[in-house]
């Protein structure tokens, strides 16, 4: 956009050197660089205003400013440009399926020691029903009580054995239990799942299974019997999710 010196009816165009346009008198105009700017030339002398009316101006003025305000919010200066959140940047491990047909992910691989068969591992878990309503069947790190159990002795249900059985200490591992395979899980006969024991927890007593991990809450194990025990329901709706950190082993006699 030029700018126009009103007491001689002429527009100057862009001053290279300067980078100022002469306005009205006593005023100068900033033009930007983004912004072409082309002369236009009104003769005075034939009397005719017609070539830069008033509504011209109005509107080269209004497309100047318009042009303005766009530049100055296209895209913002790169110094405050807003990082990605780690919620974008981070790639989703995949789950892998082992020859048992349990999957294993590996949401945060361990550093420390792996465990051997004859120790005592500890960890906390959370366990959910995922194909049936999503339950919660226990989370240990609710009222921090690790689960013990020796790895290799059969004390908790083979799907748990082969996920902790590969981790490493400081590790967290997502495991999925299909529904049909139920030899990775707990057993649906009540006979071979439960013990005559009785333990007692907060909200009433509950039998002891006979392989671990146990529900510490009587809601916790009516979630799990239930999906067990209903025949109404199909193998997919007895899948089971655990998360499990392995906090520590203790290492068991060795040979």
């Amino acid at each position: 956009l030029g700018c126009s010196n009103i007491a001689s009816m002429s527009v100057q165009v862009w001053n290279q050197r300067a980078g100022w346009g002469m306005c009205a008198p006593l005023r100068r105009c900033k033009v930007p660089d983004l912004i072409p700017c082309r002369a236009i030339h009104v003769d005075h002398n034939d009397g005719s205003s017609s070539a830069l009316s008033t509504v011209t101006r109005r509107r080269a003025l209004l497309t100047a400013t318009g042009a303005l305000v766009a530049a100055a919010w296209v895209q913002p200066p790169a110094s405050h440009a807003q990082a990605p959140s780690p919620a974008q940047t981070q790639v989703e491990v995949p789950f892998i399926r082992s020859d048992s047909g349990l999957l294993v992910q590996d949401i945060r691989p361990g550093q420390g020691a792996a465990p051997k068969a004859g120790d005592t591992v500890v960890v906390h878990f959370a366990g959910y029903t995922k194909g049936y309503q999503g339950k919660r069947i226990d989370n240990t790190s609710t009222r921090d009580e690790p689960y013990e159990f020796v790895l290799g002795k059969h004390q908790a249900i083979p799907a748990f054995e082969e996920a902790v059985g590969g981790m490493r200490v400081g590790g967290i591992r997502r495991v999925e239990v299909p529904g049909e395979i139920p030899s990775l899980a707990y057993p649906r006969d009540r006979a071979q799942r439960f013990t005559n024991e009785l333990m007692p927890t907060k909200d009433g007593k509950i039998y002891r299974y006979r392989f671990g991990p146990q529900p510490a809450e009587l809601g916790g194990q009516r979630a799990l019997d239930f999906i067990l025990d209903n025949t109404t329901l199909g193998d997919l709706n007895r899948t089971l999710l655990f998360d499990i950190k392995l906090l520590a082993i203790r290492p068991g006699p060795r040979a």
